[in-house]
C-alpha cells in the first residue's frame, strides 16, 4: 500500500477593484404648504385703520421652507411673487404681500426678492421659518384674488 502524503499548500489569489463615486450637485427646495389663503370674510373686515397688515387664515403657523445645499460657492434663495388678480382686471401689487423669515423684519415681496443666501454645503436639511401677511390700503376693490409666489434655489 503505497502512502499518500497530501502536503498542504495555500493558494493565496490577489484581486483589485478600483471604486468611484460620483455624486453631484444637489439642492432641495420644500414648502411645508401648497396654499396660502387670506379670507377676509373670517377676519375684521373692515379693519380700525388703513393701511392693515393681516395674517394667513391658512395655514394658521409660519410656512416651513427646508432647504439642502451640496453646492461649493455661494447659493441664494429667492422668491419671484406675482400680482394678485381678481375678475375685472383688479390688482393688488406684490409689494402688497410681505415676509419675514424666522422672526425677523418684515419686508414687502417685490417681483423677486432674495430671502436666504448662503456658502458652501449645508450641513443636511435647513428649516427656516416664513411669515407673510397681506396689507390693505383701503383702496382695493372686493373680489377673490389669486396669484403665485415662486421660490428657487440657484447658485450665486
Amino acid at each position: 500500500m503505497r502512502a499518500l502524503w497530501l502536503l498542504p499548500f495555500l493558494l493565496l489569489a490577489l484581486a483589485q477593484v478600483p471604486i468611484g463615486v460620483n455624486l453631484p450637485e444637489g439642492s432641495a427646495l420644500s414648502l411645508s404648504a401648497e396654499e396660502v389663503i387670506f379670507d377676509l370674510a373670517q377676519a375684521p373686515y373692515p379693519p380700525p385703520s388703513f393701511p392693515y397688515a393681516y395674517a394667513p387664515t391658512t395655514p394658521k403657523d409660519p410656512l416651513v421652507l427646508s432647504l439642502f445645499s451640496n453646492l461649493e460657492g455661494g447659493w441664494a434663495v429667492e422668491v419671484q411673487a406675482e400680482p394678485l388678480l381678481a375678475e375685472g382686471g383688479k390688482v393688488i401689487p406684490p409689494g402688497q404681500l410681505e415676509v419675514r423669515v424666522n422672526g425677523g423684519p418684515w419686508f414687502p415681496l417685490g417681483p423677486k426678492v432674495v430671502l436666504l443666501t448662503g456658502q458652501g454645503p449645508s450641513s443636511g436639511y435647513q428649516r427656516h421659518f416664513l411669515e407673510l401677511r397681506l396689507v390693505l390700503t383701503g383702496k382695493e376693490a372686493p373680489g377673490v384674488y389669486r396669484g403665485v409666489l415662486v421660490f428657487s434655489l440657484s447658485p450665486l
